[in-house]
């Protein structure tokens, strides 16, 4: 069997990139209340609702795995986004540039995603 990560256009590799950032960058904006605190939505958390591992996320992420469209579906209804407005973000040819910071990590799912 071929190795399909090898296999994948520029393009195609641009469009996982992009969309592993989006995905950092909608988590980073959630947050879920705990002890009347607010608390940042984790990798965890996340791989948890799509029923894989954090490591995973992290791949996803990085952009160095593709996102299987049943999961990118989830990913869109649980942070309550249009499929088609990140399709337009995706397909973008500039990679936006996120900042990454660790952040804790707790099993509380009591999370809410404002939007702006």
């Amino acid at each position: 069997m071929k190795n399909l990560k090898n296999n994948l256009s520029e393009e195609d590799t641009l469009i996982n990139k992009n969309l592993g950032l989006w995905l950092r960058q909608e988590r980073k904006k959630c947050y879920f209340l705990k002890d009347g605190k607010k608390k940042p939505i984790t990798q965890t958390m996340i791989a948890k609702k799509l029923g894989v591992t954090f490591q995973q996320i992290q791949k996803y992420e990085k952009g160095d795995n593709t996102i299987p469209i049943f999961r990118w579906f989830a990913l869109c209804d649980y942070f309550k986004v249009k499929p088609n407005e990140v399709k337009e973000l995706v397909t973008q040819k500039a990679v936006i540039n996120i900042t990454e910071t660790k952040q804790g990590d707790s099993n509380d799912n009591n999370d809410i995603c404002p939007k702006e």
